[in-house]
């Protein structure tokens, strides 16, 4: 397997409040991490690498998980991080409001266990399709659940920003949880919304099997097109090819 992350402020933004990791534990098991410090909320960048250095430190000091074992390790880490942020915020009222997404990946055995809290996305694909694993915790999309807006009118819905569960803004958070095997696809795609938000399924799984190109043009590939459709945001990805023998 191979991987690369990719995290950019973007041409719009002060600040990058997006943050990314790729981590090992003591046998070698791998799990990469996406998060998205809160727009419009004090601290946001604070918020994403409170989340992202305190999942990556403990699952560095453990070791060998079974597919059971490390699937409960990861529900009980999500929901330990997330109330050391909120805490966290009472003792340092200066903090109050951050917040952020989660989206993470953990490869063990030939499982992929994904979780996820917020609108930061993991995609898993193919050559013949790609497929959205995660559900978006957003206003706009408890709409399109509702049938209230179609999923097209949601991408240029006016509240489209509104998470409806995040990291640090309630005291408890379980994250929702997904299996795959990992034999089934090539590439496994982690990424905030100011990717998501400007690419379609389509155009990420057309760049992702660009012919001739290394994983890390792949993913620079995807950031720049996010960009010349016109994202404001931070765009941040982290990208796995599950085929691959060795890095690159």
């Amino acid at each position: 397997m191979n991987v690369v992350e990719k995290s950019i402020c973007g041409n719009f933004r002060e600040t990058n409040e997006d943050a990314t990791g790729i981590f090992l534990n003591g046998t070698e098991q791998l799990l990469i991490m996406v998060s998205d410090g809160m727009g419009g909320h004090q601290y946001g960048d604070v918020a994403s690498k409170f989340v992202l250095e305190e999942i990556g430190e403990d699952w560095k000091a453990e070791n060998l998980f079974d597919v059971e074992t490390g699937e409960q390790y990861l529900r009980n880490l999500v929901i330990k991080v997330n109330r050391n942020l909120y805490d966290y915020q009472k003792d340092h009222p200066e903090y109050q409001g951050m917040g952020t997404t989660l989206v993470l990946a953990a490869f063990i055995d030939e499982t992929i266990i994904i979780l996820n809290v917020g609108d930061s996305r993991a995609y898993v694909m193919n050559a013949r399709s790609i497929e959205q694993v995660t559900k978006d915790h957003s206003f706009v999309n408890m709409l399109v659940d509702a049938g209230e807006i179609t999923a097209d009118e949601a991408k240029s819905h006016p509240q489209k920003n509104i998470i409806t569960k995040a990291m640090g803004t309630d005291r408890l958070i379980q994250a929702d949880v997904f299996r795959l095997r990992n034999k089934q696809y090539d590439y496994l795609i982690l990424a905030s919304d100011g990717l998501t938000d400007e690419l379609g399924t389509d155009e990420i799984h057309t760049l992702t099997y660009k012919q001739g190109e290394t994983l890390s043009d792949k993913a620079e590939g995807l950031i720049k097109r996010a960009e010349v459709n016109g994202s404001t945001d931070n765009i941040s990805l982290v990208l796995a090819d599950l085929k691959a023998s060795e890095s690159e």
